[in-house]
């Protein structure tokens, strides 16, 4: 009977259940983005078009940074995928041309003109004479490929098709766009046809690899690093730099330069927090923000119900007391079942921690959150990427072996070990272990756990 009822709701029936219902309609505009891009893919992007619509452009953006940028293996860094923006280009026509020309000026231009580099090879005419001129015995094989290519002409420039199987997408678009924005359509071609004119300048040839575009990719990737920041992930190449440090055994007992950094940019989650303004709001103002706050639960209650927000599973952190199945006795008490725990001296110290110390209890959970982001970014597991359960065993393992490392006793009190925990943060107990003889022992090589 479970597996029949694993998926009960169908994507069709979760996209009905929404749309009929106007508090849901008005509660998808309060979903965190990376959230709402769970839900369109659970229901797919080619039958999402009314989520689309009804999504704003900061949600999109943050959409955008889950599933616009993949990497080509576990633990490696993330490039942009152009084929799908193509993809969203579509879909957002089909939800409507005014829609698609909003979004069109409202994302980032750095982001479209990516988007459209990767997929359109923009030429100013006049400096393509020129090189054809100056092409000598490669003019002709050039002229060939033109004439064979996919193209369009736009006022001064020629667009070619890199890839001809979005090119309709693509050029809709920009058609779309030119209706009543054709200085935002100019703006972004120019931005294209300077990266083209100087690969073709700068790089010998019209078929030689673009550099230029690399650099407004690790400007577009900076800004989405800075947004994901905000909810806690970790870049793989910084995961991959600490995980380095820690395995040399630099940084000693200080607080490395890149926890350092990720701890100063790390801002308030997306949630919109309805709440907080339900109870600052006029009273004449809270009815409704409580009703809207309702819709976001039940909204809520429906995508759990339909697997896109997973409920809680069981974890490994009896000692944490993270999960919300845990009951108040075992909240309580100074000895948690030791059979659930993974690293029963960490745990129990951060269980006696949570007791005596509940500030210094949640910055510990909050450091312990990064070391599993850290682990997620920056290591595979058989090939893939880790599971966020096997990265937090991982994270306390590595945590308790730290710990038993600072003591240097073979026996160890529950009240030396939170004292420890009370002085030193998890990240360092994390360096500390992650060199550690008996961690090194269960230490893969690099990518591989």
């Amino acid at each position: 009977m479970n597996s029949l009822s694993r998926h009960q709701v169908s994507p069709s029936t979760l996209l009905m259940r929404i749309l009929e219902r106007p508090g849901l309609v008005a509660a998808v505009r309060e979903l965190p983005g990376a959230m709402l891009g769970k839900l369109i893919d659970r229901i797919g992007l080619e039958d999402a078009g009314d989520l689309v619509a009804l999504a704003s452009t900061a949600q999109l953006e943050r959409v955008f940074d889950d599933v616009l940028w993949r990497a080509d293996e576990a633990g490696g860094d993330e490039t942009f995928r152009p084929e799908r923006f193509a993809l969203w280009l579509r879909v957002m026509l089909e939800a409507g041309e005014e829609l698609l020309v909003r979004r069109m000026c409202e994302l980032p231009q750095d982001l479209l003109a990516l988007a459209v580099h990767r997929l359109v090879l923009v030429l100013d005419m006049d400096v393509l004479a020129e090189q054809l001129s100056e092409a000598g015995d490669e003019a002709e094989a050039i002229e060939r490929a033109l004439e064979t290519s996919v193209c369009e002409e736009w006022e001064e420039f020629r667009l070619i098709a890199r890839d001809p199987d979005v090119w309709d997408d693509v050029w809709n678009a920009l058609l779309s766009l030119d209706r009543d924005h054709n200085d935002r359509l100019r703006a972004i071609l120019e931005q294209c046809c300077s990266m083209t004119t100087e690969y073709i300048s700068g790089q010998g040839g019209l078929f030689e690899v673009l550099t230029a575009d690399e650099m407004l990719e690790s400007d577009v990737a900076a800004a989405r690093d800075d947004r994901r920041v905000a909810e806690g992930f970790v870049s793989p190449a910084d995961a991959r730099a600490f995980l380095e440090l820690a395995r040399r055994g630099e940084g000693g007992d200080e607080r490395d330069p890149i926890t350092r950094a990720y701890f100063r940019g790390l801002e308030e989650p997306e949630l919109t927090g309805l709440r907080r303004r339900g109870e600052t709001a006029p009273a004449r103002d809270r009815t409704t923000a409580l009703a809207a706050a309702t819709d976001v639960n039940d909204l809520a209650a429906l995508l759990r119900e339909a697997e896109v927000i997973a409920p809680t599973p069981a974890q490994p952190l009896a000692a944490l007391a993270l999960g919300p199945a845990e009951t108040e006795a075992a909240r309580r008490s100074s000895k948690p079942d030791r059979a659930h725990l993974v690293a029963p001296l960490f745990e129990q110290a951060m269980n006696d921690l949570r007791l005596r110390d509940p500030d210094r209890f949640s910055a510990r959970v909050q450091e312990l959150g990064y070391l599993v982001n850290v682990w997620l970014a920056g290591r595979a597991h058989e090939g893939r990427r880790p599971r966020p359960m096997e990265a937090m065993e991982m994270a306390l393992k590595t945590c308790e072996a730290g710990l038993r490392a600072q003591l240097d006793q073979r026996r160890v009190t529950s009240e030396q070990a939170l004292a420890v925990l009370v002085q030193t943060p998890a990240d360092t107990l994390f360096r500390r272990g992650f060199r550690a003889p008996d961690a090194r022992r269960r230490k893969a090589p690099a990518g591989k756990t």
